[in-house]
């Protein structure tokens, strides 16, 4: 019996709602034309570019990979904040203290003595090269020179989706990297998609570029990032400049259609993160209305063509496990089909339900 003709025959003999009649015409509406056009293949011998893809999830992605290349945090780098002190052992007094900001070129402006460029040195670096500029310009003989980090450049960063705490947080700029911001928000939630998307402000200032101390990069625009790929070092490297906002993206709601000899003929999820087999979408269906149906149909769409292909199934080969047990795809149409035996049985069983009832007074 043909896939269109056993489903007509299914609507004939049952009644069944609005879901199902839905579920009938969608069917139809797929391979009512195409269907003698459409390859067909057995689910125990699919062929990899039919097969449904494993799932990707967030939660398989190892967030460690997305921090971006390490640098020295004990170093000194644009827009942090210094506190340097100048003694000679000649003062009456305690000598001044001059809080100093790290310009973008990474240069300081020591009062007395001028510009001296300390980005990318350590803090006593720092010092030795201050005191050097001091005794190289013949302003002090033997000064004794002290350099403290005050404060950290920060930048804001909001970070909003599928996240567990959606907001606004300030990083230290030295290690603002994608990891950080997601730590920051408390990481994902079990909805996320592995789709993030930094969104960049245009009119973003030039910002320091720790792999390259000596220059800046203005970066505008929106990047998107695939964290599956990110995690296997395909992404280029990015920043989190100041204001930049972190969209991370939820899952697609994944359906699939469920129809033919099932209780529950409807549309239904494919729950986050998991794959669903054939049984799994019977069970979710509410189960087969008999148990001798046995030939299932599952029409699946490709990217690679515009007609659906259609999988034949076999519910007893299902339950013995292994490929025969379909992984589904998200847009898949499952159809337990009708065949002469589930025919035969399902007409005499309605004989006997309504023919019998109606001829017996009071049943």
């Amino acid at each position: 019996m043909s896939l269109s003709r056993s489903l007509g025959f299914r609507f004939l003999i049952s009644s069944p709602g609005a879901p199902a009649r839905r579920a009938v015409l969608l069917f139809a509406a797929l391979v009512g034309c195409a269907g003698c056009q459409s390859a067909t293949y057995q689910a125990a011998k699919l062929p990899p570019e039919i097969a449904a893809g494993r799932v990707d999830s967030a939660r398989k992605v190892d967030l460690s990979s997305l921090a971006r290349t390490s640098v020295r945090s004990e170093a000194i780098y644009p827009g942090d904040v210094l506190e340097v002190t100048i003694a000679t052992g000649l003062e009456e007094k305690s000598p001044e203290r001059w809080p100093l900001r790290v310009s973008d070129a990474g240069d300081v402006g020591v009062p007395l003595v001028g510009t001296v460029h300390v980005a990318g040195l350590l803090l006593p670096d720092a010092e030795q090269a201050i005191r050097h500029e001091c005794i190289n310009r013949r302003l002090y003989r033997d000064p004794q020179v002290s350099v403290l980090l005050r404060n950290r450049k920060t930048v804001r960063v909001s970070v909003v989706g599928a996240v567990a705490k959606p907001g606004t947080y300030e990083l230290p700029s030295v290690n603002c990297d994608l990891l950080a911001a997601l730590i920051a928000a408390g990481g994902l939630t079990p909805e996320a998609s592995t789709i993030v998307e930094i969104r960049n402000m245009p009119d973003a200032t030039a910002v320091y570029t720790a792999a390259n101390p000596s220059r800046t990069v203005a970066q505008t625009g929106s990047v998107r990032i695939d964290l599956i790929a990110a995690g296997h070092g395909l992404n280029p490297d990015y920043r989190i400049e100041d204001g930049s906002v972190i969209m991370v993206r939820e899952q697609e709601p994944k359906m699939i259609q469920v129809i033919g000899l099932v209780r529950k003929p409807n549309q239904l999820k494919i729950p986050p993160d998991e794959e669903v087999r054939l049984l799994d979408a019977i069970a979710m269906a509410g189960g087969l209305t008999t148990e001798l149906a046995d030939k299932v149909h599952v029409i699946r769409n490709l990217e690679s063509s515009d007609q659906p292909v259609v999988i034949q199934a076999s519910m007893r080969e299902a339950k013995r496990g292994g490929s025969a047990n379909l992984r589904l795809a998200p847009g898949d149409v499952v159809s337990v089909e009708e065949t002469p035996l589930t025919f035969t049985v399902s007409t005499i069983q309605n004989f006997i339900r309504f023919g019998f009832s109606a001829a017996i007074p009071g049943l």
